[in-house]
């Protein structure tokens, strides 16, 4: 999943750290709009030193609050010490701002007040949280016991925590979740908040090694269901086919997911096509059924995920063997990066230990049965041709020179070379039904950026794109007008076209955004009318492009008028908001959710890391779950969502990178299923349920 975007960022983030200090924070009791200089913040702040970890000896305690008009900020900077029962008694409100720090045998610590008056802001009370961007490696962590806040006006909050219980092992991993409560401050309220807290020391990681078991679990955790034996994986697999059995498939749909029971039908063209009935889109299966399509991605997943070993052999106690049926564990230099890098697919050990030499095959076919007794319609995004089971491939242009982050399709060669590689991708496929409709690329990375254009207007003007950037800013922004064309461009003393199409153009903003128009509109274009030429039968659904993650609301349109349907993805706490609706109805196209996820964090115990879009546990998960595939069921646009995805990440992350530390990449529990192959019934059967009734829903 977006390949090169993670690349780009790793690369950052690895240039950044180098070169200058990271924050680490976490909120107590927090309520502020800093930009609008409102509410009230009780946070802890540091900053990396020299080695880049945040050492306890500069650990600040942060009180502070906005009256409209300014930021007012204390700092207690007290000796620090671990594992002590601290309690910070703050009254914040129209008297200024007082702050205690208390040890657990009740002495005063430090102390501190202010003079001021607190303007409440609108907004959620952030407790025991991590900002996401604020996450530099540090010393220590926070254990958060205790929060009472009561107002002046008798409002009272306290909360309850649990998370003191975990293993230091399981802070390394990842914070638990943040805590979010409704809260209202009103003018002239003073609050008085009591947070209680410890800090922990954090383990050193080889000392306390190993931490990931023979299965790919973290073995510092504990949960009902945890695999501790080979025994237990075949019980597991028995118990399941039993409830396969019990479920069955589904004799309401078509082999396509189509529903049988709708009262109309469309006429059966072989292909999966889409039509507009009684005011809503539908999709229509190659037998001519409406569909409301539930998929889910990245699967069968049998060797993939897999989690860098190099560098780090000592977190693992019992790696697979690297000969024999356990060799196909193994890899080396994932992700396109050809440095050694070992990884290891612990999934892959785990079904070689449930169904021995025909591993492969044995989970392949346990997939189809899944998807069909778990009432999916098929499979989603990121996967291969799987027996007879509908997909979405995504097509790649890995193969083809790009100019400046993009294919120059203004060159008649480059335009040859692009055709013949999707020509290679689609035409061993170009007659099956299964294929639900293509793709190419993913997320941000087709989206043309400004700074494109920039590189590529700075280019000779042999470069085909450069003077077909040069000739539409002439002939169609400024209508042949030389002298405008080159204010525009940002070219002084040109007065002839030829000077302008070499010199080095730096255009101003208006020129830049409508010269990185017109080329995306005739990338999206080329690429729409090629794949339409070589298959003219499947649907083509773009790019997925993600609302909100662009240059601006433009690319949504731009991509909108080269595709059947609008393929996006959407990871988000609703599945449309305002803004979502409005760029539904702007384009008046049907459209295709390609990704959602509400992956369980199970409140830090199992190691798994923090999505935002995140649920507490599996059966959490399964209700967000059924409240998106019914807005969607609902949405008169939307003609289907799929999952990501089918399988956990590893718990110390998918990758790339090598070296000592824990986690490399995403390393989310985004599956229907775990790394031992073990399903999340709790998830399954109220998705089951929904999957069942989406097409319905969309009927009534």
């Amino acid at each position: 999943m977006r390949m090169k975007r993670l690349l780009a960022l790793l690369t950052l983030m690895a240039i950044s750290l180098r070169v200058m200090a990271a924050d680490n924070r976490f909120n107590l009791a927090t309520q502020q709009d800093f930009g609008a200089k409102t509410g009230f913040i009780l946070d802890f702040e540091n900053t990396t030193n020299s080695t880049g970890v945040c050492p306890l000896s500069s650990l600040r305690l942060i009180c502070g609050f906005g009256d409209g008009q300014n930021n007012y900020f204390m700092a207690l900077t007290p000796k620090w010490e671990y594992g002590v029962n601290y309690m910070a008694l703050m009254k914040v409100g129209a008297n200024g701002e007082s702050i205690r720090l208390q040890d657990d045998q009740g002495r005063v610590v430090a102390e501190n007040e202010q003079a001021g008056s607190l303007k409440p802001t609108i907004g959620p009370l952030l407790v025991s949280d991590t900002p996401s961007w604020a996450q530099a490696p540090a010393e220590y962590h926070f254990v958060q016991t205790s929060l009472k806040v009561v107002s002046s006006s008798g409002r009272s909050l306290i909360c309850h925590f649990t998370e003191s219980r975990l293993s230091p092992i399981l802070w390394l991993f990842a914070p638990p979740p943040s805590r979010s409560y409704p809260w209202v401050t009103n003018p002239g309220d003073t609050l008085t908040i009591e947070a209680g807290f410890k800090i922990v020391q954090n383990p050193d990681l080889r000392s306390s090694a190993p931490v990931i078991d023979k299965y790919g679990q973290v073995i510092q955790a504990n949960w009902n269901g945890k695999i501790k034996s080979d025994a237990q994986l075949k019980q597991a697999v028995a118990h399941e086919r039993a409830i396969l059995k019990k479920w069955g498939a589904d004799k309401d749909e078509d082999a396509y997911g189509g529903w049988l029971k709708a009262g109309w039908k469309e006429k059966p063209t072989g292909f999966y096509r889409v039509v507009k009935h009684n005011g809503k889109w539908w999709l229509i299966t190659p037998l001519g059924h409406p569909c409301f399509y539930t998929g889910i991605c990245s699967a069968p997943s049998t060797t993939w995920e897999t989690t860098p070993i190099t560098g780090r052999e000592y977190l693992f106690a019992d790696l697979p063997p690297k000969t024999g049926l356990f060799a196909a564990a193994w890899s080396k230099n994932q992700w396109g990066i050809n440095d050694g890098t070992e990884y290891c697919a612990f999934q892959t050990a785990n079904l070689i230990r449930e169904y021995g030499s025909k591993w492969n095959d044995a989970s392949i076919n346990l997939l189809v049965k899944r998807i069909q007794a778990w009432r999916f319609c098929g499979l989603g995004k990121w996967c291969g041709p799987t027996r007879n089971l509908p997909y979405s491939p995504v097509l790649y242009r890995w193969d083809v020179p790009s100019l400046a982050g993009h294919p120059d399709i203004f060159d008649p060669s480059v335009q040859a070379k692009f055709r013949a590689s999707l020509e290679r991708q689609i035409l061993p496929e170009r007659n099956n039904p299964c294929v639900v409709g293509w793709s190419l690329g993913n997320e941000y990375d087709e989206i043309i950026q400004p700074s494109e254009i920039q590189s590529i207007l700075k280019m000779p003007a042999t470069v085909p794109a450069k003077k077909a950037l040069v000739d539409y800013d002439i002939d169609t922004l400024h209508h042949g007008d030389l002298n405008q064309a080159a204010e525009g461009l940002g070219v002084q003393g040109a007065s002839t076209r030829e000077e302008l199409e070499t010199a080095e153009c730096n255009p101003n903003a208006k020129d830049l955004e409508a010269l990185r128009e017109f080329y995306a509109d005739r990338y999206y274009g080329f690429i729409y009318k090629t794949i339409k030429s070589i298959d003219p039968n499947h649907l083509y659904l773009g790019f997925w492009i993600v609302p909100g993650w662009w240059v601006n609301a433009t690319d949504w349109s731009l991509i909108a008028k080269h595709c059947d349907v609008i393929g996006y993805d959407r990871y988000a706490s609703v599945f449309a908001d305002s803004m979502v609706q409005g760029l539904f109805k702007s384009a008046g196209k049907p459209v295709l959710c390609g990704e959602f996820s509400f992956p369980p964090t199970f409140n830090g115990t199992r190691g798994f890391g923090v999505y935002p879009t995140n649920a507490v546990d599996a059966r959490d998960s399964g209700a967000k779950y059924v409240q998106w595939i019914k807005d969607a069921a609902n949405n008169p646009y939307c003609v289907g969502c799929y999952w990501f995805e089918y399988r956990d990440e590893p718990v110390t992350g998918r990758g790339p990178g090598h070296g000592p530390d824990l986690i490399y990449g995403e390393h989310y529990a985004f599956g229907f299923v775990d790394v031992t192959d073990q399903p999340r019934y709790s998830l399954i059967e109220q998705a089951r349920a929904i999957n069942a009734e989406a097409s319905a829903i969309r009927n009534r």
